[in-house]
């Protein structure tokens, strides 16, 4: 008989894989770090030290946002965080067992269509 811990690490690993695949088959998509709830990294497309360092710089970044939204009222928990730059887009997707950073190229359909227009 297989202990329930066993069982929920298994679960735990074909749903981190199944993030994964998903997530990779996104076009724009350049990066993906997926960590335990501890912050560890336990999935990656990075190189060791990248997602490291990402990992330690999102919990810094969490601690903040998480401060930030207790003081509303009512308090808010994070669900998604996306920041974008001239050149990325970087979203954060935490969850009850796991969060998912994704670096992405994206395309900006807005300025596309209206330079178009010109």
């Amino acid at each position: 008989m297989q202990s329930n811990v066993d069982a929920e690490s298994k679960r735990t690993q074909s749903y981190v894989n199944e993030v994964e695949r998903r997530l990779l088959e996104k076009p724009g998509v350049e990066e993906l770090l997926i960590m335990n709830r501890s912050g560890v990294p336990i999935k990656t497309t990075m190189q060791s030290q990248d997602a490291l360092q990402h990992a330690c710089l999102y919990d810094n970044l969490r601690e903040k946002c998480s401060a930030f939204l207790n003081r509303l009222d009512p308090p808010q928990k994070l669900t998604l965080l996306r920041v974008r730059t001239k050149l990325h887009e970087v979203m954060i997707l935490p969850d009850g067992k796991i969060t998912v950073l994704v670096i992405q190229n994206p395309v900006d359909t807005f300025l596309s269509s209206s330079m178009d227009m010109h």
